[in-house]
């Protein structure tokens, strides 16, 4: 059975492996003046250059691997499909703005969105005639690094797609080429890149991360982050400065952001940006105007499209299921 330590230490490793490889915040050195009418938004669409990669998924597709991809679809009863990947796109797939993010990150590094060109997996099962029996439950993705994760077949109706484009651009071989995952609501766990095969098998399986305590459904919480200025900037007293940053809560949406000055014991309404949607995150300003000289943590926090407020429930996931603490900014005002 696994041990309490164990899980905690995989969850260090997970947490270490979303920050360690993403991009930093962009904004001046912590200690810096904030010019006042500094305004760094998050772009919308992030890069693929920026986009965060998971340290622990460092492997990438070589040639070989390339020249020869297929993807296999199967059932547990013996049927099967091999797709090279000219195939999956002559079937044809569609533009869709999406949001992943990391679910041991604690900051907004390890969290993207991008425009990704993907035909829904339903799609594919019936332009190729594929049609697994009704009592195979369970979805079971292979990745060519022998990742392996299981989602329920119910996702299907979900939208879980397979991507081969990102920004416009064959999928970089960081992010999955040449077929990565797409499974709306759930975490970056559940997405896999370079998949190569697609089981239906009867019952839901652990998979890597799940095998070590993190949870099966990994539905996404709801969440946000500061962007910018960084930690540790410097504010002006008199004129205060701007503050950005992102909120994420998977299909339902984001429809408030509010930020605290005095740990959460008050809080003001942020400027909602970029209002994302289902899927999508959403970016946000704040004019924080100081009423004090001193050292200042600022926390956030946002409400999701059902009602649901971020709660400040724990500093740690001991849960394994996604962060829901308040994310802090730490300032100096002078």
């Amino acid at each position: 059975m696994t041990s309490r330590r164990d899980l905690l230490a995989s969850a260090a490793a997970l947490g270490a492996a979303c920050s360690a490889e993403s991009r930093e915040s962009a904004s001046a050195p912590g200690g810096e003046l904030v010019h006042p009418q500094t305004l760094d938004l998050p772009s919308p669409i992030t890069a693929n250059e920026d986009f965060y990669v998971v340290a622990v998924s460092r492997w990438k597709p070589d040639d070989a691997f390339l020249a020869s991809y297929t993807l296999t679809l199967a059932d547990a009863d013996g049927g099967e499909v091999v797709l090279t990947l000219d195939e999956i796109r002559g079937i044809g797939g569609a533009l869709q703005e999406r949001t992943l993010s990391c679910i041991g990150s604690s900051t907004v590094r390890a969290t993207g969105n991008a425009e990704w060109t993907a035909i829904s997996l339903r799609a594919l099962l019936a332009a190729v005639g594929f049609a697994p029996a009704d009592d195979l439950g369970a979805i079971r993705i292979t990745a060519g690094d022998g990742y392996v994760t299981d989602l329920p077949r119910s996702d299907l109706d979900r939208g879980l797609a397979l991507a081969y484009e990102m920004n416009g651009e064959p999928l970089p071989a960081e992010h999955g080429a040449p077929l990565r995952a797409l499974v709306p609501g759930r975490y970056g766990m559940k997405n896999p890149k370079w998949i190569t095969r697609i089981d239906f098998v009867p019952d839901i399986e652990p998979g890597f991360w799940e095998s070590r305590g993190w949870s099966q459904e990994a539905e996404y919480l709801v969440a946000s982050w500061f962007y910018s200025p960084a930690s540790g900037a410097v504010v002006s007293l008199q004129t205060g400065a701007w503050i950005t940053g992102i909120a994420f809560a998977g299909e339902r949406g984001i429809v408030r952001v509010e930020v605290s000055g005095d740990n959460g014991a008050t809080w003001q309404d942020a400027e909602i940006v970029y209002p994302g949607g289902p899927g999508v995150w959403t970016t946000w300003k704040f004019h924080y105007l100081p009423r004090l000289a001193g050292d200042f943590d600022l926390r956030v926090r946002a409400t999701d499209g059902e009602g649901t407020v971020q709660r400040q429930v724990e500093d740690y996931d001991v849960d394994l299921d996604g962060l829901e603490a308040w994310d802090y900014l730490r300032i100096t005002v002078e």
